[in-house]
């Protein structure tokens, strides 16, 4: 049996970089004796950072922070620096101004340096430099080899930080690059309080790696000599810590121990930042502090968005159209610009964003505020005082308490939302969701392109009579807080965790080229339907069991209120749901945003599955740009044949759903798809898919259950022998699933077989009106597997009038246990049923029931039929197709080889014929 990765080890992969990570900073804090150590943090920042290397920044006009510098010194004296530095971008200004005040201060900058032949930025941080070195150096930062001779020149000590982050917008990064930063820099930040872990122990693992032949090779290669940038292949390279402070909360936190031996004589005649300079140039540093995972980078960017909205003034809309940059940049920076503009008129979110800061530097709320605000947002104080009190503990628990305060923040306030758009007439008077078919839906969402009339009730005197003229202004009075607050909490999760990820195919690589360190391959399978009366639920249960069974690398999450956990299922309560009477007993249930992402991040997944496209599918469109991480869709429901089958609305109206349809799927790295006809339709000139991206599968047959017995069916029909025919369906009882066909066929057969009955299992919208269509026949309702196999085993012949169904898992169940099957020749029946064979193609009603005439006069084939419907049934077992999937995924190396296949003791031995079957399925 195959078994490609263990859930526990998966889980284990950052927990595994915690433990290398701390054992190495154990050993440094060993080092050196501290009484003889210098703390400072090398790599911090403030207001004259006010260019940033970000575009968006510089189209919006934003510094990097507003942290003035006498509040980053007295930061960096509370957290016990004894050298005081600041490494702005690019300047040096705030140093200068501080030696200008009698300070002592160890000069520094980060200046941003051009790599020519790669097309990209690198920071270097740069140490002890006079004013007219500055302006040299920014002069020489526009090609990095010039910049680095330069320093080394005259020996101004030079630190690669972040070595595997880079600002470019090339996505093929090569590893060339380190071959020649390592022939180039002698001094690299392998701790970097911004960056995640991952990063942190590649980096460590690269540098100790870099041997002096290795080092002699690389030079040798690129043509470079190690002497002209100062580095010294036979020395050991030297590792440094900075916090990369930008707001003036961790500033301190993380750092360098510099090793200065007899430091206390030398203090009586040297400034510590004179020292300093020395044990940098000799390279005696030890780094120290936590390095978190987005955490911190997270904390960051809540309190640099909260200055953002109350700071932020309008940047002009020459400003942003006419700076550099391409137009979905400028077009983003206009969006941006103009909600945080709006916001600043919401004088109680502005106060609030207010509160956050204070909060996030270990400012309580005041007393006084608890009795003003309203008692729906007072759950909002609580919050931030335990972020303030949390402060003052520890750094560790004032991550933990924030990024938890986040999620939970988050939550509250969907809830809140949720609640208040029960209460508002947006919903009591003019939603009904009882009245609304998928046919309202689409005639109706129209949204006007005047932007103002959309919120503006003022704009015209009577309203257009669709969705968009309802009364969105009582809507947005009500829901102007919590909605704003969870956007920007959304934004900052998603900026936070993308900016670290945003390269994370060149981590992979990295990580593959040391081979160490790699982060394993798992997918989080989102879906909307895990546990509900439908064919969709029950194809997934399917898969569920055979990844249970086979402990494959992917991990089910679904969103339910009573489901419980199982192993590789996980279940998270909703913020609401609702039904949709008309679509029978689904619900939709809107899943929490902040927890899914908060669990694909701790889990360690690196890939997306969504097989619904509900609310799930905007969750894994979220997690996907978040992440930066391949996302591939399951197709389930053909919902143009759908809406076709189950509305009167026209080719234009059919369109619009089809060009919707198209764009969401374009957003996926690959699309499942359950028949050839579909893969036809999604790449050719209706959806125009890639073809590469659109793979073929199918739904597997689920291991017969030999105990159970037939059912006796003179247990459903008193009337009836065991020889009087019987027709069998089983599925949803809808509308779109052609059951208002079966009268006709009925009606038809009975001409000849005045005997006949049929037997329909399953639950749906239309099940009184089909009764009453066929009074004859005998509704079930849901069954559970187990009587439905009895009915497979003890009923004679399964009619499937579906011309809508994309697969047909009950033409698989039928075929295991033995049940020819008749269907109409489309899409997945066509796929399935071999005519004449295990069962029969027809084209319309009148075919059909002569087929089924024809079937119960020759007695003698069934047996044969029955027999050809197993050999079928098994051409589709559990094993080749899940592999095959895993491999279309990413999760698996190799493509299936059939042969080394073994397949469950619990299935039946499979013939050559029908490994020929699957040969072809899988391909």
């Amino acid at each position: 049996m195959i078994h490609l990765f263990n859930q526990s080890s998966t889980s284990d992969f950052r927990q595994s970089l915690d433990s290398e990570f701390k054992q190495y900073l154990q050993k440094e804090s060993q080092r050196f004796p501290r009484a003889d150590c210098l703390k400072i943090d090398l790599h911090c920042h403030d207001r004259n950072s006010d260019v940033p290397d970000e575009l968006w920044g510089r189209i919006l006009g934003l510094p990097e922070t507003w942290l003035k510098t006498k509040k980053l010194v007295k930061l960096l004296n509370d957290n016990g620096c004894d050298v005081l530095t600041v490494t702005n971008h690019n300047n040096a200004r705030s140093c200068w101004k501080l030696l200008e005040k009698g300070v002592d201060v160890l000069v520094a900058a980060e200046f941003t340096c051009y790599f020519p032949e790669y097309e990209l930025f690198v920071h270097v941080l740069t140490y002890g430099f006079t004013p007219e070195q500055e302006e040299i150096l920014n002069q020489k930062r526009s090609n990095i080899y010039d910049f680095v001779r330069y320093a080394a020149e005259w020996d101004i000590p030079l630190i690669l930080p972040h070595p595997l982050y880079f600002y470019t917008r090339n996505e093929k990064i090569e590893l060339a690059i380190f071959e020649k930063l390592a022939v180039m820099f002698q001094r690299f930040e392998v701790l970097n309080g911004q960056r995640d872990l991952w990063q942190s122990v590649l980096t460590l693992n690269w540098v100790q790696s870099l041997t002096p032949e290795k080092i002699e090779f690389y030079a040798k290669k690129h043509q470079l000599n190690p002497a002209d940038f100062g580095v010294n292949p036979l020395k050991p390279k030297i590792l440094t810590g900075g916090s990369d402070d930008h707001m003036g909360i961790f500033a301190g936190e993380c750092g360098s121990l510099l090793y200065v031996p007899n430091l206390e004589e030398k203090l009586k005649f040297s400034n510590p930042s004179e020292l300093a300079l020395e044990a940098i140039k000799q390279g005696n540093i030890s780094p120290f502090g936590h390095v978190g995972e987005n955490q911190k980078l997270n904390i960051a960017l809540l309190d640099y968005f909260t200055q953002i909205a109350t700071k932020i003034k309008d940047p002009g809309l020459m400003r942003i159209f006419l700076h550099y940059g391409e137009t979905k940049d400028k077009l983003s920076c206009f969006a941006i610009s103009n909600l945080l503009l709006e916001m600043q008129k919401h004088k109680h979110t502005m106060k609030f964003f207010e509160f956050i800061h204070d909060a996030l530097q270990g400012k309580k709320p005041s007393k006084l505020l608890q009795w003003q605000i309203s008692k729906d947002y007072k759950f909002c104080i609580k919050y931030l005082e335990d972020i303030a009190n949390s402060k003052k503990v520890s750094p560790e628990k004032f991550v933990d308490t924030v990024n938890r305060s986040i999620t939970e923040l988050f939550t509250q306030l969907n809830h809140l939302i949720v609640k208040r758009i029960k209460k508002t007439s947006f919903v009591k008077d003019k939603i009904v969701l009882e009245g609304f078919s998928t046919e309202e839906l689409t005639r109706k969402f129209e949204i006007p392109s005047q932007v103002t009339a959309l919120f503006s009730s003022k704009t015209s005197k009577k309203r257009p009579k669709d969705i968009s003229g309802l009364n969105f202004n009582d809507l947005l009075d009500n829901l102007s807080f919590p909605v704003l607050m969870t956007i920007i909490l959304t934004g900052v999760t998603l900026a936070s965790t993308r900016l670290l990820y945003q390269n994370r195919d060149f981590l992979n690589q990295f990580a593959n080229h040391l081979g160490k360190n790699s982060h394993r391959k798992r997918a989080l399978y989102l879906t909307d339907t895990l546990k509900d009366k439908n064919g969709v639920s029950n194809s997934l249960s399917g898969k569920l069991k055979e990844i249970q069974r086979a402990d494959l690398p992917i991990d089910f999450l679904i969103c339910h209120d009573s489901a419980q956990e199982e192993d590789h299922l996980m279940v998270l309560p909703p913020i609401t749901s609702f039904s949709l009477p008309n679509y029978g007993e689904q619900e939709i249930r809107i899943p929490n945003l902040m927890e899914i992402a908060r669990i694909f991040y701790s889990g360690g997944y690196d890939r997306i599955i969504c097989s619904t496209e509900g609310p799930m599918a905007l969750v894994s469109l979220f997690l996907k740009e978040m992440f930066n991480v391949p996302c591939y869709f399951f197709m389930h429901t053909d919902w143009i044949d759908f809406i076709k089958h189950t509305t009167n609305l026209n080719q234009h109206e059919r369109d619009r759903i089809r060009r919707l349809l198209r764009l969401l799927y374009k957003q996926y790295n690959g699309v499942f798809v359950l028949n050839n006809e579909h893969k036809d339709w999604l790449t050719g000139y209706q959806m125009q898919l890639e073809k590469e991206k659109v793979f073929l599968t199918a739904h597997h047959t689920k291991p017969r259950d030999y105990s159970i017995k037939a059912i006796d069916k003179k247990s459903l029909f008193p009337d009836c022998s065991e020889d009087t025919p019987v027709l069998f369906l089983a599925c949803r009882i809808s509308r779109e699933k052609g059951i208002f066909e079966l009268p006709e066929i009925l009606k038809r057969v009975k001409q000849s077989i005045p005997d006949i009955k049929i037997v329909i299992a399953g639950s749906g919208p239309d099940s009184d009106e089909l009764q009453q269509a066929l009074p004859e026949a005998k509704l079930l309702g849901w069954q559970s597997h187990e009587q439905l196999s009895a009915l497979y085993l003890g009923l004679d012949l399964f009619v499937f009038p579906s011309r809508f169904d994309t697969f047909g898992n009950v033409i698989l169940e039928s075929f295991s246990h033995g049940m020819p099957v008749i269907a109409f020749n489309c899409k997945g029946p066509k796929d399935l049923i071999e005519h004449h064979d295990n069962g029969y193609l027809v084209e319309n009603n009148q075919q059909m029931s002569d087929y089924i005439i024809n079937h119960f006069s020759h007695p003698q084939k069934h047996s044969k039929m029955a027999e050809s419907a197993i050999n079928r049934a098994k051409s589709y077992q559990a094993e080749p197709i899940m592999q095959q999937f895993l491999f279309d995924l990413g999760l698996r190396d190799e493509p299936v080889n059939i042969n080394q296949i073994e397949i469950n003791e619990t299935t039946i031995d499979i013939s050559e014929a029908t490994i020929e079957n699957t040969k072809r399925i899988v391909a």
